[in-house]
Protein backbone atom coordinates (compact mmCIF):
# COMPACT_ATOMS: atom_id res chain seq x y z
CA UNK A 1 0.00 0.00 0.00
CA UNK A 2 0.98 3.41 -0.45
CA UNK A 3 0.47 5.08 2.47
CA UNK A 4 2.11 1.72 4.56
CA UNK A 5 4.71 2.98 6.78
CA UNK A 6 7.16 -0.43 6.09
CA UNK A 7 7.07 0.56 2.30
CA UNK A 8 8.37 4.04 2.79
CA UNK A 9 11.04 2.61 4.73
CA UNK A 10 11.66 -0.14 2.68
CA UNK A 11 15.14 1.74 0.96
CA UNK A 12 16.54 3.01 4.41
CA UNK A 13 15.68 -0.83 6.19
CA UNK A 14 17.28 -2.37 3.28
CA UNK A 15 20.27 -0.13 3.64
CA UNK A 16 20.28 -0.83 7.20
CA UNK A 17 20.88 -4.24 6.60
CA UNK A 18 22.88 -4.66 3.75
CA UNK A 19 25.24 -2.91 6.04
CA UNK A 20 24.73 -5.18 8.64
CA UNK A 21 25.30 -8.10 6.52
CA UNK A 22 28.95 -6.57 5.13
CA UNK A 23 31.90 -7.59 6.61
CA UNK A 24 34.28 -4.78 7.52
CA UNK A 25 37.47 -6.41 7.25
CA UNK A 26 40.85 -4.57 6.55
CA UNK A 27 43.06 -5.14 3.18
CA UNK A 28 45.57 -6.62 6.01
CA UNK A 29 43.10 -9.40 6.91
CA UNK A 30 42.27 -10.03 3.02
CA UNK A 31 45.94 -9.97 2.22
CA UNK A 32 47.26 -12.19 5.09
CA UNK A 33 44.25 -14.64 3.75
CA UNK A 34 45.44 -14.88 0.69
CA UNK A 35 48.97 -15.51 1.94
CA UNK A 36 47.43 -18.42 3.82
CA UNK A 37 45.60 -19.53 1.03
CA UNK A 38 48.82 -19.47 -1.31
CA UNK A 39 49.86 -21.89 1.38
CA UNK A 40 47.29 -24.18 1.10
CA UNK A 41 47.89 -24.38 -2.40
CA UNK A 42 51.88 -24.88 -2.50
CA UNK A 43 50.56 -28.21 0.02
CA UNK A 44 48.36 -28.71 -2.70
CA UNK A 45 50.83 -28.45 -5.40
CA UNK A 46 53.14 -31.13 -3.37
CA UNK A 47 50.73 -33.68 -3.65
CA UNK A 48 50.16 -33.31 -6.96
CA UNK A 49 53.85 -33.59 -7.67
CA UNK A 50 54.29 -36.82 -5.37
CA UNK A 51 50.92 -38.12 -7.21
CA UNK A 52 52.65 -37.62 -10.58
CA UNK A 53 55.94 -39.27 -8.92
CA UNK A 54 53.94 -42.30 -7.61
CA UNK A 55 54.71 -45.01 -10.64
CA UNK A 56 58.23 -43.86 -10.11
CA UNK A 57 58.82 -44.05 -6.69
CA UNK A 58 57.08 -47.35 -6.16
CA UNK A 59 59.38 -48.87 -9.00
CA UNK A 60 61.63 -47.50 -6.14
CA UNK A 61 60.00 -49.34 -3.65
CA UNK A 62 59.17 -46.15 -1.42
CA UNK A 63 55.43 -46.19 -1.93
CA UNK A 64 54.64 -45.70 1.39
CA UNK A 65 57.04 -42.33 1.00
CA UNK A 66 54.52 -41.33 -1.98
CA UNK A 67 51.62 -42.35 -0.13
CA UNK A 68 52.70 -40.34 2.88
CA UNK A 69 53.69 -36.97 0.55
CA UNK A 70 50.57 -37.38 -1.08
CA UNK A 71 48.37 -37.56 2.19
CA UNK A 72 50.09 -34.82 4.17
CA UNK A 73 49.88 -32.52 0.84
CA UNK A 74 46.61 -32.59 1.10
CA UNK A 75 45.64 -32.91 4.34
CA UNK A 76 47.76 -29.55 5.56
CA UNK A 77 46.01 -28.05 1.52
CA UNK A 78 42.60 -28.52 2.97
CA UNK A 79 43.56 -27.72 6.82
CA UNK A 80 45.30 -24.36 5.25
CA UNK A 81 42.40 -23.40 2.75
CA UNK A 82 39.72 -23.77 5.50
CA UNK A 83 42.06 -21.08 7.68
CA UNK A 84 41.92 -18.96 4.81
CA UNK A 85 38.26 -18.88 4.41
CA UNK A 86 37.91 -18.68 8.53
CA UNK A 87 40.14 -15.80 8.82
CA UNK A 88 39.06 -13.69 5.51
CA UNK A 89 35.15 -14.58 6.55
CA UNK A 90 36.76 -13.10 10.38
CA UNK A 91 35.60 -16.25 11.94
CA UNK A 92 36.95 -16.50 15.62
CA UNK A 93 37.70 -20.22 15.08
CA UNK A 94 39.45 -19.47 11.96
CA UNK A 95 41.78 -17.49 13.83
CA UNK A 96 42.16 -20.30 16.95
CA UNK A 97 42.84 -22.71 13.81
CA UNK A 98 45.58 -20.71 12.31
CA UNK A 99 47.16 -20.16 15.30
CA UNK A 100 47.34 -23.92 16.37
CA UNK A 101 48.01 -24.84 12.38
CA UNK A 102 50.54 -23.11 11.73
CA UNK A 103 52.36 -24.34 14.74
CA UNK A 104 51.35 -27.82 14.32
CA UNK A 105 52.81 -27.23 10.32
CA UNK A 106 56.16 -26.33 11.36
CA UNK A 107 56.79 -28.86 14.38
CA UNK A 108 55.82 -31.38 11.47
CA UNK A 109 58.09 -30.60 8.83
CA UNK A 110 60.85 -30.36 11.15
CA UNK A 111 60.03 -33.89 12.52
CA UNK A 112 60.24 -34.94 9.05
CA UNK A 113 63.47 -33.24 8.11
CA UNK A 114 65.23 -34.50 11.30
CA UNK A 115 64.09 -37.75 10.75
CA UNK A 116 64.24 -38.04 7.33
CA UNK A 117 66.55 -35.46 5.36
CA UNK A 118 69.86 -36.85 4.09
CA UNK A 119 71.20 -34.14 2.04
CA UNK A 120 75.33 -32.95 2.52
CA UNK A 121 73.94 -29.46 3.11
CA UNK A 122 71.23 -30.00 5.26
CA UNK A 123 73.42 -29.31 8.39
CA UNK A 124 74.55 -25.99 6.52
CA UNK A 125 71.09 -24.90 6.16
CA UNK A 126 69.54 -25.91 9.36
CA UNK A 127 69.91 -22.96 11.32
CA UNK A 128 68.65 -20.09 8.81
CA UNK A 129 65.94 -22.48 8.35
CA UNK A 130 65.38 -22.67 11.84
CA UNK A 131 65.24 -18.59 11.84
CA UNK A 132 62.86 -18.46 8.95
CA UNK A 133 60.49 -21.32 10.71
CA UNK A 134 60.72 -19.01 13.95
CA UNK A 135 59.93 -15.43 11.98
CA UNK A 136 56.87 -17.29 10.34
CA UNK A 137 55.24 -18.45 13.47
CA UNK A 138 56.42 -15.02 15.41
CA UNK A 139 54.59 -12.91 11.94
CA UNK A 140 51.61 -15.23 12.38
CA UNK A 141 51.04 -15.07 15.98
CA UNK A 142 51.72 -11.28 15.97
CA UNK A 143 49.90 -10.38 13.29
CA UNK A 144 46.27 -12.60 14.83
CA UNK A 145 46.86 -11.01 17.81
CA UNK A 146 47.72 -7.42 17.15
CA UNK A 147 45.47 -5.78 19.44
CA UNK A 148 43.06 -4.40 16.67
CA UNK A 149 43.05 -7.65 14.64
CA UNK A 150 42.15 -9.69 17.79
CA UNK A 151 39.18 -7.61 18.48
CA UNK A 152 38.07 -8.23 14.82
CA UNK A 153 37.94 -11.81 15.70
CA UNK A 154 36.96 -11.65 19.27
CA UNK A 155 33.79 -9.07 17.92
CA UNK A 156 32.50 -12.08 15.69
CA UNK A 157 31.75 -14.44 17.62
Amino acid sequence: MPGDKATTDFPRNASKASERLQMKRPTSVTFFGLLVLLLAAYNAWRAILAMQEYDFMQSQGIEVAATMSIVIGATWAIGFALAAVGLWRLQAWGRRWMLIAIVVYQVHIWIARLALERTSYESLTRSADAVLALLLMVGVWGFLFWPSIRRLYQASN
